[in-house]
């Protein structure tokens, strides 16, 4: 999630520790599910987590990784209050600090700044995402994905890094 260096972690971080709690997720386990309204967010301590869809013929895939010291959750329907459309699963035993969405939600009315600087950086990510599916090789995408996190290989399977890059 390139968006993340671009976002101040340490005040997560501090955010989530002060005014959330430590919860355990053993690997398997759902911080949330899609169909449900998101009640969470949370900032990662150990492990990592992906995000995932079923398509039609009921496929899982990934749409995305949430890995340690970055934020867990739906941005999206967590500020609209809305149904997720994806769920968060933990891909290792991991330690989150927990806080409400309704927290979430007060945090970034009273900042504007903050949630349109996140929205932003949010889109530009998905639709650099999107460009790449077509300007990049497969092989580009999984350089690009491993020079970013190179310590991914030790946690993740190669049908779930098949699945995040897209390709069988």
């Amino acid at each position: 999630n390139p968006y993340i260096d671009k976002i101040d972690m340490d005040f997560w971080r501090e955010l989530c520790t002060k005014e959330g709690k430590l919860c355990h997720y053993k690997k398997g386990e759902y911080f949330l599910h899609r169909g449900e309204r998101t009640k969470y967010f949370g900032f990662i301590e150990l492990g990592y987590f992906k995000y995932t869809i079923i398509d039609t013929d009921g496929n899982e895939h990934i749409t995305g990784l949430a890995l340690c010291n970055t934020l867990a959750g739906d941005f999206y329907s967590s500020i609209r209050n809305e149904l997720s459309l994806v769920d968060l699963k933990a891909m290792t035993d991991s330690d989150v600090w927990v806080c409400s969405t309704n927290f979430l939600r007060q945090i970034l009315k009273e900042n504007i700044e903050l949630r349109c600087f996140i929205a932003e950086e949010l889109f530009r990510q998905s639709h650099g995402r999107y460009l790449n599916l077509y300007r990049q090789s497969p092989k580009e995408r999984y350089l690009e994905l491993i020079e970013r996190c190179p310590d991914l290989l030790q946690d993740i399977t190669l049908k779930d890094l098949a699945s995040y890059l897209q390709i069988t």
